[in-house]
Parts: structure tokens; C-alpha cells; sequence
């Protein structure tokens, strides 16, 4: 039987950029026979019609009626998939579907956890700033998690589908990219980067912001770390639960 891979993109207000993001995807997925799909767009309260155009491409549109936020909308759109595998990815044009292929290739026996590295493959999209945050909050998760990474934040990645069913999530915001950097470990698992270049958001407006979701990275690799350490309870459910 062939793998299954879900495909989870979270999206606010991303009329602009989601249809050509599907497209590419489509034309991607059409040409991995050996692999079966599904794609699934959060739609996190958009007040513009990216969930409409979502569904006019084919993709699986959920709306997203909790707390708003890109860790909300990810953990959502991961309850709701089925996928052996899990590839998230953003809704705003910077992420290549084009390089899917080499994430499941990438994805071998004893690998958790795939991220795409934009040091290696190049960024349109960094600023001086954003680069100086990527490198200091990669280093800290390898300094407190043990993983010395080049590019822990990049949000296109892929892993095994119990890196998110056997473990609590608890991330609103981007700081879901350390949850599950930190859980692929407690499971044993390997994670590998590739190169992956990012493209320059094509339009509207991006929804990070440097000194406010660096400081929730920091204060999630922290917490990582204190749970590792036992000072914090752990996070691991007694139990997975059904897919």
C-alpha cells in the first residue's frame, strides 16, 4: 500500500498567494505515484476568500473556530489529517512544492523529522535582523535541546506521524516549529535538513514578527528544556490516541 503523506498549510488571509501555492502543489503530487495524498488548508478566521479559493483548487478546507495563530491552526489541521507522514508549509508563496520530493526522500528509516534548511538553499525573504534571530535561536536549541541545527524555524517540514500523536501540543504561535523539533528527540528519532530556498512573499502581509515571536521561540526552547530536565511534567500522552 502506498504511503500516505498529508499536506497541512495554515493560512490567514492569503487570497493572493494560496491558489498559486495549490497549484504548484498538484502539479507536484501528480508526479509522486508511489506516495497517496491529501491536502488540508486551516483557514484561520481569513476575512477574504482563501478558503473559497482553497476549495476550488481540491484542497480539504477546515475553519478554524478556536484560539487564532499559526501553532493553532497547524495542530488543528494535524488532528484532522491522516497522512503516515505530515508535511506543513506555508500559505504565502515562499515555500517550493517543487522540492516535496526530496523531503520524502529524505524521510528514511529511523528520521523523525525533515526541515528545510534556508541557510543552505538561500532566502528572498531575510532581512539582517531576521537572520541575526535564526541564528540565535537555532544555536539555542542545540545548546538546550542537544540538536545543533542550521535552520530550526523554517516552517516546511515533514515527519512521521507520531511525532505529533504520541505528545501534548500546546504552541499557538510559530514556537510550534521547537515542539516539534523537541518531541522527534524524546522519541529517538533522527532529524536531517535539506536545502530549501525561500522565496519572497509574493503579496499581502507576513504575519511574523521578529522581537514578538522570537521571545515565544526562546521561552518554548526553555521550556523544552525544563521538561527534559524533569522540572516540568511530561508532555507524552499515556496513550496515542486514534487516527
Amino acid at each position: 500500500m502506498a504511503p500516505k503523506v498529508s499536506v497541512v498549510i495554515p493560512a490567514k488571509n492569503e487570497e493572493m498567494n494560496i491558489g498559486l501555492v495549490l497549484d504548484d502543489l498538484n502539479k507536484t503530487t501528480a508526479q509522486l505515484r508511489d506516495y497517496e495524498f491529501e491536502v488540508i488548508l486551516v483557514d484561520d478566521k481569513s476575512s477574504d476568500r482563501t478558503g473559497e479559493v482553497g476549495s476550488s483548487r481540491g484542497a480539504k478546507v477546515i475553519r478554524n473556530s478556536g484560539p487564532s495563530g499559526k501553532g493553532c491552526a497547524l495542530r488543528v489541521g494535524f488532528a484532522n489529517s491522516t497522512g503516515d507522514l505530515i508535511i506543513m508549509m506555508d500559505a504565502d508563496y515562499s515555500h517550493r512544492a517543487e522540492e516535496i520530493p526530496r523531503f520524502l526522500q529524505a524521510m528514511e528509516d529511523g528520521v523523525g523529522l525533515v526541515i528545510g534548511s534556508r541557510v543552505v538553499g538561500g532566502s528572498e525573504e531575510y532581512t539582517p535582523i531576521r537572520a541575526l534571530g535564526n541564528v540565535f535561536l537555532t544555536y539555542a536549541v542545540g545548546l538546550f535541546l542537544g540538536r545543533y541545527l542550521s535552520d530550526a524555524l523554517n516552517g516546511f517540514k515533514c515527519f512521521r506521524r507520531e511525532v505529533f500523536d504520541d505528545f501534548n501540543y500546546t504552541s499557538n504561535m510559530f514556537e510550534i516549529e521547537i515542539e516539534l523539533i523537541a518531541n522527534t528527540l524524546r522519541k529517538g528519532l533522527k532529524i536531517i535538513e535539506i536545502s530549501s530556498h525561500e522565496r519572497a512573499r509574493l503579496g499581502g502581509e507576513a504575519k511574523s514578527r521578529v522581537i514578538r515571536h522570537g521571545t515565544r521561540f526562546f521561552w518554548r526552547i526553555f521550556t523544552e528544556w525544563l521538561r527534559n530536565k524533569g522540572i516540568l511534567p511530561s508532555n507524552a500522552k499515556t496513550s496515542a490516541g486514534p487516527r
